[in-house]
């Protein structure tokens, strides 16, 4: 049964009918709206008990389960864990594969319900330069190919950049060495 389900139940008994015959008794029920079901489930709202259902998964499961649901909309998540076994003998998505093999009530779950992506933590990279003249820095940033670089700034205003908080991940990949001169993102 799914929460859908849940918020249409008749689930609170308001009393005792009893009819003519006393051995006629029925137990009288009133169907719940949402928002009273919600506060059973610690939730505020109905939508909020909604979300409440959806796992929290990485951005990078978040894209492969959007690039499936274009071709595969009406498949079962267990068949798509099937297909992305396959895919990962064939040396395809081994990273989502893993975290589904850990996950997988929240991979079931968001395949069904629907999910939340994650925040992961970012970073802006300066490389420290001791002949450097005014104001100019060595930054990583990402450019248009999404690969991560090192470019030349000048002032402060660039840790404002997208293009320059980046993710651990993506910092490690090429720029291991560059890790130790991180700065963590204030939201």
């Amino acid at each position: 049964m799914n929460i859908n389900e849940v918020l249409y139940l008749p689930v609170k008994r308001e009393g005792l009918n009893i009819g003519p015959d006393k051995f006629f008794c029925k137990h009288r029920y009133r169907t719940l709206d949402g928002d009273e079901v919600a506060s059973s489930f610690k939730a505020k709202t109905k939508k909020e008990l909604l979300d409440q259902q959806k796992p929290e998964i990485p951005r990078f499961v978040a894209n492969w389960i959007e690039d499936q649901k274009q071709s595969f909309d009406d498949s079962s998540a267990i068949d798509m864990y099937e297909n992305l076994t396959l895919d990962n003998h064939g040396g395809y998505y081994h990273d989502v594969w893993l975290w589904a093999i850990d996950h997988h009530n929240d991979f079931v779950f968001a395949w069904t319900y629907g999910y939340t992506v994650k925040k992961e933590k970012l970073y802006t990279v300066e490389i420290p330069n001791p002949n450097a003249l005014g104001t100019e820095v060595f930054v990583l940033a990402k450019n248009s190919f999404e690969q991560i670089v090192m470019t030349k700034k000048f002032g402060s205003d660039w840790k404002k950049g997208v293009v320059h908080q980046l993710t651990k991940k993506e910092i490690r990949k090429d720029f291991d060495w560059a890790w130790q001169f991180r700065e963590e993102v204030a939201e």
